[in-house]
């Protein structure tokens, strides 16, 4: 089975809230593990401190997989940040890389 190469390109076919939340995706996750590499945790050390396997820290650092709020903030803390500043990171990262679809709130009332 051939893998599946995800680009802007490709995702923004799906849909554009779908792209838009891909690129938040990879650049949270590049994020946690610039701050994994910097702090010199393994990603086996993460996930023994996390409660998970270091499969699944791959998982999520390749933009396999995507995080929950509260596993970003777990992550997070795990790395050494406080809640209130990974949420200023996360702010940060969804103001520059996400944004809501279009019309997603028109027609409510």
């Amino acid at each position: 089975m051939r893998a599946r190469h995800w680009s802007p390109t490709t995702v923004g076919r799906v849909s554009p809230s779908f792209g838009a939340e891909s690129e938040f995706s990879r650049a949270l996750a590049a994020e946690l593990a610039d701050r994994r590499t910097a702090g010199q945790v393994s990603q086996g050390i993460l996930a023994a401190e996390l409660g998970i396997d270091q499969a699944a820290v791959s998982r999520v650092e390749s933009g396999h997989r995507r995080l929950t709020v509260g596993e970003t903030l777990a992550w997070f803390e795990a790395l050494g940040v406080a809640s209130p500043e990974a949420l200023r990171i996360t702010g940060i990262l969804w103001a520059k890389y996400g944004r809501r679809p279009p019309g997603f709130w028109e027609g409510e009332g």
